[in-house]
């Protein structure tokens, strides 16, 4: 068996390289200390967290509660569909025709314009017979 030979260092390099190692553990003993406190203010949050949603859920169940009875309360006021304007029931009859919603808009233009011609042309006097 061969003897293992021993290192030997100097006394200064043996100082540095503890000054070393003490700073990393102040380093670690800072890091430490960060983590602990994080630790706690997220604990601390967390039980915030968990007493706003309990807040949030008895809130919903109330909503809920509220919403059932409003819904009892009036169970015949089903909402009514809104009457169907001329324009409306004259552009459905046009695109049920063939033509496209742009035709149909345009036709209803047309038909728009012809009509309020023919209702100025019913409510206008006629001029001279009237008076003799």
């Amino acid at each position: 068996m061969a003897k293992k030979e021993v290192k030997m260092i100097t006394e200064s390099a043996l100082k540095r390289e503890v000054e070393r190692l003490e700073r990393s553990l102040t380093q670690i003993s800072g890091y430490l200390k960060e983590i602990r406190s994080e630790l706690k203010s997220t604990t601390k949050n967390m039980g915030q967290m968990v007493d706003a949603q309990k807040q949030m859920i008895e809130i919903q169940k109330q909503l809920i509660a509220s919403m059932k009875t409003m819904k009892a309360a009036a169970p015949g006021q089903a909402r009514k569909p809104r009457k169907l304007t001329e324009m409306n029931i004259f552009v459905r009859d046009q695109i049920r025709s063939g033509k496209s919603f742009a035709e149909a808009i345009k036709a209803w233009k047309e038909y728009k314009a012809s009509k309020a011609a023919q209702e100025k042309a019913e409510t206008k006097p006629v001029s001279g017979s009237a008076e003799t």
